[in-house]
């Protein structure tokens, strides 16, 4: 019997090759897409997973609510705080530890290469326990400065992993050259960690003693600080107790009268600064909306995107399944008469319909074969788009085998539900003298239903994808404020005594039209914070107020480097002799005296309505000791950052100890030329220190990396959904054409032409995409409404218009073609085959 069943499916695959070719081909790309976001949605959902103990570790994050001023998120926290904070709530916290990462260089055998190190209390291996290749966790980090590293690391310097008890030279801590002892290798990680954890250096707080600003802090925020809580202690329950601490016990307490002004009865400290915690699994998709504009150690990933593509998948094998459903029961409908021949046999209801859900299952089979074989093909291009090392393999990740076995199979079943049921309960007798076609108008009504759902979504997704794609170019393309073409972007943090030489070389390359300095370049945006206090009284009453504001400090020809002008006043010459802030040591109680720039947004914080009105007035803050600065000019407001976090009130200074990058412009058409030049100017000034150089155009464009990444995934499944939905569409039509072959035949011999055919086919599939508009129009707006709110500058909304009607238009087209081709087949045909067709 089984034999005979395989047989009879085999003969059907092949009688209906068409059909059955749509069937398997557009299930397979259905399977296919919901394979390929499933294996980047379980890496993003699975990060740090694999940590020891991670159910009771938590990273603290800090969220500053400052008067005056837009809220600042971070993931970071201030450098005093892990100390305290684990101390006073001993209870609740088994023990603390804090990262400070930053780049160096290490040199081995004579050459430099750029790594990131990241700084770590000696607590380290208490929370993390990492696994070690050589080495142990409790004779690793015995002394300050010890140094464990990866495997891959230790591949890379040495050659191979046994390298404990080697050494690696730094360059430079505390503005010296150290050389570091290696006490253990650490296995590599896997992908799927937040954790860059190459370079582990214990932390020697002595090296921070003349920056406050790292480690002896409670407010400048430069660290991460993690948890590790006691058993049974619940999240909750540590927050409710760092949240009395800030408010009742904590120095911020008596801190921030003096930072914001006297404090009202009713406010608490948290009012003005919240320390939030979060599960370390949760970090990687979660941390992107408490970060603000910062980055965490390494690239997040972003919760919404990840259910947002969930969506699309099950969408697009949803659409899929349709096809497959919608095909199977149309030419199933078709089988009666063989099933009553079977019931007449001898053959039973209940084997009628397992032999229909066996077909649909074998079927369902055969396509995740082909989608498996499409997966293997497509993974290394889908990689390179989405920036991931993704890897298929079934054997040795069972939930996801398992997964796609079930769903094959609910699909099987589903779509061979309706023969095995309906089909196997008729009487011989009635079909044998009736007709083999039992199609019923029920039956056509709810394939026709399900084309309007299938092409509601796709039009959906279309639509969505448009939107996106257009928001992205209209943030790369929007006028940002300043000339950023021809600008190279040179990384100078550790140049030393070797700067002037390397700027003069530079200088006098004839493709370099300028080299300034500032603290950072455009996108490079730091948040950095400080009080500043207009000291003269105006009309609008803000003098004597501390206000915080954002501050850059940027060199002398940095604005005309850029192109931009000032509203009133000059920008800074060294001709004034004045302009330079010239630290001032507490010990010395005296005052500084040098200028400042204001752009819009602050001229608005201190109440003035004209630029020319703060020209000449004085700013004190605290930037390099005690300084009075004098407003000597107000710029318009530019995106010193991505416009997704728009323009902010932004103070500009000049202050030479702050600088880390050189903004160099040139003129050339032979850029590789150009960096050659420059990298063999570098390499003579600085040779134990590795070039380090970004094309700001570059850095622009890869502000909106995630957008664009996003845009292109909803572009391939989209037209993926489309392919999928056509396909269902031609399979149908086709099926129809077949059904009303004679009709066809009796209204060529009455006189109709094959436009006149083609039309009338044409519009019965017309309605159902027209309908699917109609419904897909408003829903895509309202969602693309919700999603341009996360913009504060995006494009017109009045562009959904023509975006709506356009897409509209190309799935008419689309089904047009479809379902034009199948008709225009049989419309052709000479009427004499059309009515002996059987």
């Amino acid at each position: 019997m089984f034999r005979n069943y395989l047989i009879t499916a085999w003969r059907n695959i092949i009688k209906n090759g068409i059909f059955s070719v749509i069937n398997i081909f557009g299930l397979a790309i259905g399977l296919m897409s919901c394979i390929l976001i499933m294996l980047f949605v379980e890496q993003e959902t699975g990060f740090d997973s694999w940590l020891t103990d991670k159910d009771r570790l938590v990273r603290m994050h800090t969220a500053y609510s400052m008067p005056n001023q837009e809220p600042f998120n971070t993931v970071r926290s201030a450098g005093s705080m892990m100390e305290a904070i684990r101390d006073f709530a001993k209870n609740e916290i088994e023990d603390g530890v804090r990262f400070i990462q930053f780049n160096m260089t290490i040199q081995q055998d004579g050459h430099a290469f750029s790594e990131q190190i990241t700084m770590v209390d000696g607590s380290f291996f208490n929370i993390f326990d990492l696994p070690f290749a050589f080495g142990a966790k409790a004779s690793s980090f015995n002394k300050p400065m010890d140094l464990v590293i990866s495997e891959k690391l230790a591949h890379k310097y040495f050659g191979r992993t046994n390298v404990v008890g080697e050494t690696l030279t730094v360059c430079c801590i505390a503005g010296k050259t150290a050389t570091l002892p290696i006490t253990g290798v650490i296995k590599t990680l896997p992908d799927a960690t937040h954790l860059n954890t190459n370079i582990l250096v214990y932390l020697q707080p002595s090296l921070f003693a003349e920056n406050d600003g790292t480690l002896n802090t409670w407010t400048s925020l430069n660290v991460y600080t993690y948890f590790k809580l006691n058993q049974n202690i619940k999240l909750k329950q540590l927050q409710d107790r760092i949240n009395y601490w800030i408010n009742n016990e904590s120095p911020l307490v008596e801190m921030l009268p003096r930072i914001f002004g006297t404090l009202s009865t009713d406010k608490k400290v948290t009012d003005f600064l919240k320390l939030k915690l979060m599960p370390v699994p949760k970090l990687h998709l979660e941390a992107k909306r408490h970060a603000g504009n910062l980055g965490d150690l390494t690239p997040m990933g972003d919760g919404n995107m990840i259910k947002t593509f969930v969506l699309v998948a099950a969408l697009v094998l949803l659409i899929a399944c349709i096809n497959f459903m919608n095909l199977s029961t149309a030419k199933a409908s078709k089988r009666a008469r063989e099933v009553a021949m079977r019931k007449v046999l001898g053959a039973s209801r209940t084997q009628v319909a397992i032999q229909f859900l066996g077909e649909a299952i074998a079927l369902v089979l055969l396509s995740l074969l082909f989608s498996l074989v499409a997966v293997e093909l497509i993974l290394p291009f889908y990689n390179q788009l989405i920036g991931k090392e993704l890897t298929l393999d079934l054997f040795n990740d069972l939930p996801l085998l398992f997964t796609l076995l079930l769903i094959s199979i609910c699909v099987g079943i589903g779509a061979g539900l309706y023969p095995a049921l309906y089909l196997s309960h008729f009487k011989p007798g009635h079909i044998l003298k009736s007709s083999k076609n039992v199609e019923s108008a029920s039956s056509a009504k709810l394939r026709t239903l399900l084309v309007i759902f299938q092409f509601s979504i796709s039009i959906i997704l279309v639509i969505s994808t448009l939107v996106v794609y257009s928001q992205t170019i209209f943030s790369n393309n929007i006028d940002v404020g300043y000339q950023h073409d021809n600008k190279l972007i040179l990384n100078i943090a550790r140049t030393g005594d070797n700067l002037t030489s390397l700027k003069q070389e530079l200088l006098n390359l004839p493709e370099v039209t300028s080299l300034v300095y500032s603290s950072e370049s455009p996108t490079q945006d730091n948040e950095n914070n400080n009080n500043f206090k207009l000291l003269e009284t105006h009309s609008n009453g803000v003098a004597n107020q501390n206000i915080v504001i954002n501050y850059h400090n940027m060199g002398y020809g940095f604005f005309e480097a850029y192109k931009v002008k000032p509203l009133a006043g000059r920008l800074f010459n060294k001709e004034y002799g004045s302009d330079s802030i010239i630290p001032i040591q507490e010990s010395e109680n005296k005052v500084g005296k040098a200028s400042v720039i204001l752009n819009e947004s602050a001229l608005k914080k201190f109440g003035f309505t004209h630029a020319q009105d703060a020209i000449g007035k004085t700013l004190e803050t605290d930037e390099g000791g005690k300084q009075h600065l004098t407003i000597i000019g107000v710029i318009p407001d530019i995106y010193f950052r991505s416009i997704k976090f728009g323009v902010r009130a932004s103070i500009y200074t000049l202050n030479p100890s702050r600088f880390r990058v050189a903004n160099i412009s040139f003129k050339t058409d032979n850029v590789p030329a150009l960096m050659l030049q420059i990298e063999n100017i570098w390499k003579r000034n600085i040779p134990m220190q590795p070039i380090s150089f970004e094309f700001l155009n570059e850095m622009m464009k890869a502000q909106y990396h995630d957008e664009l990444t996003t845009a292109q995934l909803f572009l391939i499944f989209s037209l993926l959904a489309i392919v999928v939905a056509c396909l269902g569409l031609f399979g149908l039509s086709a099926f129809t054409v077949e059904r009303r072959t004679k009709e066809i035949g009796i209204r060529k011999v009455m006189g109709a032409s094959v436009k006149d055919i083609v039309s009338l086919l044409l519009w019965q599939f017309s309605q159902p995409v027209m309908i699917a508009n109609m419904i897909a129009w408003p829903i895509a707006t309202y969602m693309m409404l919700s999603w341009l709110e996360a913009f504060p500058y995006r494009i017109d909304t009045l562009w959904l218009i023509p975006m709506c009607l356009s897409v509209g238009l190309l799935s008419l087209m689309i089904a047009w073609l479809t379902v034009g081709l199948n008709a225009s087949r049989v419309a052709r045909k000479n009427p004499i085959y059309s009515l002996r067709y059987e």
